[in-house]
C-alpha cells in the first residue's frame, strides 16, 4: 500500500513540475513577443527620426491629419488615442517646425482647427503608415470578443508589473514634458 502512495505523490509532483515548467515556458514566449513588439516600435521611431527628422508620435499625428482637410484638437486626440494635453504638446512642436497649421474656426472662435501644411503633406507622401496606425488597424480588424480578451489580458499583465502610472498615457516615445531649453552659463 505504501508503494502506491509514493507513486501517487510522485505523479502529483511531476504534474505540478510540468505545470510550473509550462507556465515558465509560456512566460518566456510572451516576454519574447513583448520584446519583438518593443523592437518593432523602436525601429519605427529610429526610422522616423533618421529619415524625416520627426519622431514616430509626430509622424503618427501627420498621418492622422492627412485623412481630413481640418480637424479639431479633440478629434486628433481621439483618433490618436491620447489625452488632449499630449496631443497638444506634439502639435505645438509640429506647428513650430512648419508641418501643421492651426487656424481659428470661423464658426466657433473658441475652437482651433488643425491641418497639414505643404511641408507636412510632403512628409506623409514619402512615409509609410506609422506603427501606431498599424496597431489600431490590426486591433480594429479583430472580432469584438478577441479585442475584449486582448484588453483584459493586457490589463492583467500590466497589473502584475506594479502600480499603474499616474495620469493618461502619453503618445509613444513622447514623455509629455515640454522640451528643455539650454541654460546660459
Amino acid at each position: 500500500m505504501s508503494g502506491s502512495g509514493n507513486c501517487g505523490t510522485m505523479t502529483a509532483l511531476m504534474a505540478r513540475k510540468r505545470k510550473t515548467q509550462s507556465a515558465a515556458d509560456d512566460a518566456k514566449a510572451i516576454l519574447n513577443r513583448v520584446r519583438h513588439l518593443v523592437r518593432l516600435l523602436r525601429v519605427f521611431e529610429k526610422e522616423a527620426q533618421s529619415q524625416y527628422g520627426l519622431g514616430a508620435a509626430k509622424m503618427f499625428i501627420l498621418h492622422v491629419l492627412s485623412h481630413d482637410e481640418e480637424i479639431s484638437l479633440n478629434e486628433l486626440a481621439d483618433r490618436t488615442a491620447v489625452d488632449q494635453s499630449s496631443a497638444s504638446l506634439a502639435v505645438g512642436r509640429l506647428v513650430e517646425t512648419g508641418h501643421v497649421r492651426r487656424t481659428v474656426s470661423p464658426e466657433d472662435r473658441r475652437q482651433v482647427r488643425l491641418a497639414l501644411t505643404a511641408k507636412g503633406k510632403a512628409v506623409v507622401r514619402r512615409s509609410p503608415p506609422e506603427a501606431q496606425e498599424r496597431i489600431l488597424e490590426s486591433v480594429q480588424s479583430m472580432p469584438p470578443r478577441d479585442r475584449a480578451q486582448l484588453m483584459t489580458l493586457l490589463d492583467q499583465l500590466m497589473a502584475g508589473m506594479g502600480p499603474p502610472a499616474s495620469g493618461p498615457a502619453p503618445m509613444l516615445f513622447e514623455d509629455g514634458a515640454a522640451p528643455s531649453k539650454k541654460r546660459r552659463k
